[in-house]
């Protein structure tokens, strides 16, 4: 009872107006079940009936009217329900459908909610589906001088739902379909058939809609980090107050922690901790995202030799580019990296190691692992005498985790031209 209570003083409160009651009554539909009143109300509880569903339309379901029926929205509909006494210890299932609709008038004035009279389609659909529940054996309507079907028309116009005047029908106690308010098996078959058509459409646009999100995903993934930040290694790193051993520890970061890079100097990081706070990071303890930082300058080395100077230029995942055994036909990281000066300018072959091995380190923070994590990592040098560089995200892993040396994963990786490192191997 008190859904009845909300739903006609939501329709107050919407300004919906409708017909005196007995213009539009509902039509009721019944059949006898030759169960108890317990089973039935069971089985209908386990059909869920009592609750209220949304229609994905209103064409099909409601009778013809006056106004377009493309322009009715958000369609619901709910169940009364009656379990009434029927003959040999049976029941009667008594029920009619209540549809509600948002009619979109070209007017907004003239908009609002409508109560639209059932077709019964749905009420002979429940009725069809209780009887399947049951043992699929035919249901019995109850007598045709208790009930009525449908009148085939009604006036949508004006203010109310007023029906027109066409006779009453009686419903006849033959199956499903055979009255003359209900539709056709062939009208019924041809609705259906376009509802079914309607849902694979909705569930092609869905996969549509998944692939381009995880296509964008994907596209996420990819973009390469800040350029400016530095990210430590591994937990218990100190950040110190100034660039020298034995300085005081300002606080242990935890690895993965980020901060923003101001400078180096030496093999130190000078990093932007929270607002003018500044601490310094040992470069053996992180990494830049911008590997021109991550190589120790050949004067704080004590070597004559200069830092490399190289950037990277473009990274994707893809297939790897090469015919080497362990990558061939498997999905890699791929840095392409120039000089920094000019596209064109002149590399040393220990600049290309130093920085390949620092994008190698970089990249093994990048790639992860798991099923979406790549099989390698590829560097490509963009440079007049060119090189590719190509390691496996095992051998990398090994080489991270201190299992192989140095000189170990240069033999497990694959350097072409085998000269590029000539110098230093």
């Amino acid at each position: 009872m008190w859904l009845y209570v909300f739903f006609f003083s939501l329709v107050a409160v919407l300004n919906v107006s409708f017909p005196p009651v007995a213009d539009t009554q509902a039509v009721p539909y019944a059949r006898t079940f030759a169960k108890s009143k317990e089973e039935v109300s069971a089985a209908l509880n386990e059909m869920q009936a009592y609750a209220g569903q949304k229609l994905p339309i209103v064409d099909g379901f409601v009778a013809v009217g006056d106004q377009p029926l493309t322009r009715y929205e958000r369609a619901f509909y709910q169940f009364s329900i009656e379990l009434l006494p029927g003959a040999a210890n049976g029941t009667v299932v008594r029920l009619t459908a209540k549809i509600t609709a948002w009619y979109a008038d070209p007017d907004p004035s003239k908009s609002g909610y409508q109560v639209l009279p059932s077709n019964g389609r749905l009420e002979l659909d429940l009725l069809d589906r209780l009887s399947e529940k049951f043992g699929g054996k035919p249901g019995v309507f109850s007598s045709p001088s208790s009930l009525q079907t449908p009148r085939p028309k009604i006036d949508l116009s004006g203010s109310g739902l007023s029906e027109s005047a066409a006779p009453q029908a009686k419903i006849s106690t033959s199956p499903r379909g055979t009255s003359p308010g209900a539709a056709s098996p062939d009208s019924e078959t041809s609705e259906t058939a376009a509802l079914r058509t309607k849902r694979e459409n909705e569930e092609r646009r869905m996969l549509q809609l998944k692939a381009e999100l995880e296509g964008l995903q994907e596209v996420q993934r990819n973009q390469a980090h800040p350029r400016n930040l530095v990210i430590v290694k591994k937990s218990d790193t100190p950040v110190l107050a100034r660039a020298a051993e034995g300085s005081k520890v300002l606080f242990n970061a935890a690895a993965e922690d980020e901060f923003e890079f101001i400078e180096t100097e030496g093999e130190w990081f000078h990093v932007q901790i929270s607002g003018a706070s500044r601490g310094w990071i040992h470069r053996s303890q992180a990494e830049s995202m911008d590997p021109r930082w991550n190589a120790v300058p050949a004067q704080a080395k004590g070597e004559g030799e200069k830092a490399p100077i190289f950037r990277v230029i473009r990274e994707e995942n893809s297939l790897f580019p090469g015919d080497w055994a362990p990558l061939k036909g498997q999905t890699v990281k791929v840095y392409w990296v120039q000089p920094d000066a000019s596209p064109t300018a002149e590399t040393k072959p220990a600049e290309k190691r130093e920085f390949t091995k620092a994008l190698f380190q970089r990249a093994h923070n990048a790639v992860g692992t798991g099923p979406n994590s790549v099989a390698g990592v590829v560097v490509v040098f963009d440079t007049p005498d060119g090189g590719q560089v190509s390691a496996t995200t095992t051998a990398l892993q090994q080489w991270i985790d201190g299992k192989i040396s140095e000189p170990v994963f240069w033999e497990h990786s694959s350097v072409d031209p085998a000269e590029l490192f000539k110098s230093v191997r």
